[in-house]
């Protein structure tokens, strides 16, 4: 159950009497006027109705020496479950222990997504645009139709690497011959409530593809990922998710460190060399580097820990959308898994306004602390929550 943040229709109140004081004149002073319709059984606090307005009257409540707490009695709903046919296979987002998980190991998204409004899962593309590097989409799939705003490719050369045309074109398109980028779009924002596949953490964001990697080892040239950079960055994307990685690189740094003066927050997989080793871009100051945890909440085991480490999400066994077909979904793993699900934290956050650095202060704080206390090397932070990044 989540908690509403409004108060609840008919301004009820639960007012909890010290030992002694039911029947004082005070207290029936106090509620006069009200209707008296029951009790909370556990303590004995009265449930009492007030035909107008309650501030004046919680105030003197609160004020008296004969009561113990007067609040209103709020509003409760369901969170938000969606009809999404493998819902139940994301312990990522809503962990109740499946599969040999660990309940609750997840980071919250039906209750972050009753906070942040989305609860009834509209449709309309009206969230924080993301920008993905990656090995472009599958734009035609049940779950991520209608979701792409901006496509481009840079050119794969002929050692399919190196060679080809760095710079990103949108006359090539942004098709997916890998998969890879796929299954992170539709970690981010796969379609809610159409009854099909998967869901996206951030499912109602518009998606700017930059196909950077290529073929069936998922690469591609320093220079072609540091120019789809600069591509989203053009393209209004407020969050970039980055999958990818490898050595360290000044054209790269240059590259996030510009994503960031125009306000942009760069998120990138820490790596899965399962050592201390840096990965790049995740390395650079400029960048939150997404480690990966598994559905009981420990370190994944392929996923590098060191003092770069920011955040965790999980990264172990993911199902998303895959490129195959229109329909077709994929299990795999990898802090390349991690990745999206902070990025879809990060824009829902950004979704509220504010800068990219204020909001990569709220996304490190939206955190369930995991190993060491405070920030540590395997879990930065902590593994991200939905619903703490959704309260003030």
């Amino acid at each position: 159950m989540a908690a509403a943040p409004a108060a609840s229709a008919d301004e009820q109140l639960i007012v909890k009497l010290r030992p002694g004081a039911s029947g004082s004149p005070t207290v029936d002073r106090l509620l006069a006027g009200v209707s008296r319709v029951g009790t909370v059984r556990h303590n004995g606090a009265l449930v009492v109705r007030v035909p107008a307005g309650a501030d004046a009257l919680l105030r003197a409540l609160r004020a008296s020496s004969l009561v113990q707490y007067a609040e209103r009695d709020r509003v409760l709903r369901v969170s938000a479950v969606p009809n999404d046919a493998r819902f139940g296979e994301l312990y990522g987002l809503h962990n109740t222990g499946q599969s040999g998980g660990m309940a609750d190991a997840d980071i919250d998204a039906p209750e972050g997504w009753d906070a942040f409004g989305l609860g009834g899962f509209p449709s309309a593309l009206t969230g924080t645009r993301v920008g993905i590097v990656d090995t472009g989409i599958r734009g035609t799939h049940e779950d991520l139709t209608g979701h792409v705003v901006a496509c481009a490719a840079t050119l794969n050369g002929l050692l399919g690497i190196i060679g080809g045309d760095p710079n990103p074109s949108e006359s090539r398109g942004c098709n997916d011959d890998n998969g890879h980028g796929t299954h992170v779009a539709g970690t981010i924002a796969a379609t809610a409530g159409n009854g099909r596949g998967v869901v996206g953490v951030s499912f109602t964001s518009p998606l700017a593809i930059c196909k950077a990697l290529h073929g069936a080892a998922g690469s591609g040239s320093t220079a072609g990922v540091a120019n789809c950079i600069t591509y989203l960055v053009g393209k209004g994307a407020k969050v970039i998710s980055m999958s990818l990685g490898g050595a360290a690189s000044a054209t790269l740094q240059s590259a996030v460190a510009n994503a960031a003066a125009n306000d942009v927050l760069v998120v990138a997989a820490a790596g899965n060399d399962g050592n201390a080793t840096v990965n790049y871009p995740a390395g650079y100051p400029e960048v939150v580097s997404v480690a990966a945890t598994d559905r009981r909440d420990a370190r994944a085991s392929f996923s590098n820990a060191n003092a770069d480490v920011e955040v965790a999400a999980p990264g172990v066994d993911i199902t998303s959308a895959w490129n195959t077909s229109n329909t077709a979904y994929a299990t795999i793993s990898g802090t390349s898994m991690a990745t999206p699900h902070v990025a879809g934290v990060a824009a829902l956050i950004r979704s509220r306004g504010g800068t990219a650095a204020a909001a990569r202060a709220k996304l490190d704080a939206s955190v369930d602390d995991l190993g060491a206390p405070g920030r540590d090397a395997a879990f930065g932070f902590g593994r991200v929550n939905l619903a703490k990044a959704a309260t003030p």
